[in-house]
């Protein structure tokens, strides 16, 4: 499936991603910098560029650089992925967008958040584990998935979840944002299920 894969300037994961042409690769601003690192092309650059520190590496017969003022309402990140909703991508894969500063972690967070309400689905990746966001759906638990899964609920109220294929199976029961109650599930041997009826669910696992 064709991914946009957005680059933060986050906390850098070393990883091995397989592009394919028709992939979208867009550096947020100093996700350049994570790009120059793992050896990978950029489609697009993006942001007010106050934390690249490579500008000197940038190619402009591959490379698209779109120059935003420091003073916007959209971060740098929610630019990236505004940019890939309006190329058609609807599965995000975003590096580089946790750690380092917490009020960025939330932000990112809250752009799964939007994704999800986009109809498209994103996951954040980070050094030792991985958040997605769903929204009157169901997610599948990576098979790569080991140990703690856990699940939050984003909205006030999230109807009529079920998690089924992990150690601690539930069905159509609610979560709250003022509870805890689906954080610590473990895998198993089974396929993992996650879906929510009505409401917003964060899910965090380690790949």
């Amino acid at each position: 499936m064709e991914t946009c894969y957005i680059f933060g300037a986050g906390d850098f994961t070393p990883c091995t991603i397989d592009l394919t042409s028709k992939d979208l690769v867009i550096a947020a601003d100093g996700g350049y910098d994570y790009l120059i690192r793992l050896g990978l092309r950029a489609d697009v650059v993006l942001g007010d560029f106050d934390s690249v520190t490579s500008p000197d590496l940038w190619d402009d017969a591959i490379c698209e650089k779109l120059t935003y003022p420091p003073e916007k309402d959209d971060t740098d990140m929610m630019l990236a992925i505004k940019l890939g909703l309006s190329r058609g991508y609807r599965e995000f894969a975003i590096y580089g967008g946790l750690g380092g500063r917490l009020d960025h972690t939330i932000a990112n967070i809250q752009s799964l958040t939007y994704l999800a309400g986009e109809g498209a689905a994103g996951i954040l990746y980070g050094d030792s584990y991985a958040l997605t966001v769903i929204k009157d759906s169901s997610f599948t638990v990576p098979k790569d998935a080991t140990g703690m899964v856990s699940v939050f609920s984003l909205s006030d109220s999230s109807e009529n979840v079920s998690i089924k294929g992990l150690k601690y199976e539930v069905d159509g029961v609610t979560l709250t944002n003022a509870f805890p109650l689906g954080v610590s599930n473990e895998t198993t041997a089974k396929k993992g299920i996650i879906s929510v009826g009505s409401g917003t669910l964060l899910i965090l696992w380690h790949p």
